[in-house]
């Protein structure tokens, strides 16, 4: 029987994050698989990998490119794409079947809280809560039936926000649905670029 769910992990050098998300993946309840889409990393990413028994898939750099690649040799009736730096909480995965079960849904994301976390990122998670394009980054995962995604046309090779800018397509097929149970994500990358910087490279996108 094929896994109900496919967990796509983009990786770049992700040796300190990506144990702890993937015990959070493995300790879900029901049937799955995990693909690492890596884009050449050089530190122990795939060794960690290869210990959690996931697949890998090699592509040259590129998050769209990556998460693209990985899907197209996914089982899963469902794919999860997930950062590396991103962990679950318990009970992710029946929530995520829970709602792309509900009629008319076509894929979702969930809240988000950081680590470390600052005034300001506790500010902006709270805004991530929200059911609007603005508020629902990668770092969020996004869900979706494989036959949607196929249908839709998969990544674009941006640069950056790819996940963000296949959300808007995402919208336009149904709804798009938040869940209240929440992710724990890395701060790294929003303390680096600021929530504000992210959000005025996405509107340069649209």
């Amino acid at each position: 029987m094929p896994p109900s769910i496919s967990y796509i992990i983009p990786t770049l050098n992700e040796e300190a994050a990506l144990e702890r998300t993937l015990q959070s993946v493995i300790s879900q309840e029901g049937e799955k698989e995990i693909v690492i889409a890596d884009g050449g990393s050089v530190d122990q990413t795939l060794a960690i990998a290869q210990r959690f028994d996931c697949s890998v898939t090699r592509t040259e750099p590129g998050r769209g490119r990556q998460m693209n690649a990985a899907a197209e040799r996914a089982d899963g009736g469902i794919l999860f794409f997930l950062h590396a730096d991103t962990s679950l909480p318990p009970n992710a995965q029946v929530e995520i079947s829970r709602l792309l079960d509900t009629p008319g849904v076509v894929g979702g994301a969930f809240g988000l809280t950081f680590d470390p976390c600052t005034p300001a990122l506790r500010f902006y998670a709270r805004c991530a809560r929200l059911n609007s394009a603005w508020f629902a980054y990668g770092d969020q995962g996004l869900f979706l039936h494989k036959a949607t995604f196929e249908a839709i046309g998969k990544f674009r090779p941006y640069p950056i926000l790819e996940d963000v800018e296949i959300q808007s397509r995402l919208r336009k097929e149904g709804r798009f649905v938040k869940s209240k149970l929440c992710v724990t994500t890395s701060s790294r990358r929003f303390l680096k670029r600021g929530p504000l910087k992210l959000a005025r490279a996405y509107s340069q996108i649209r």
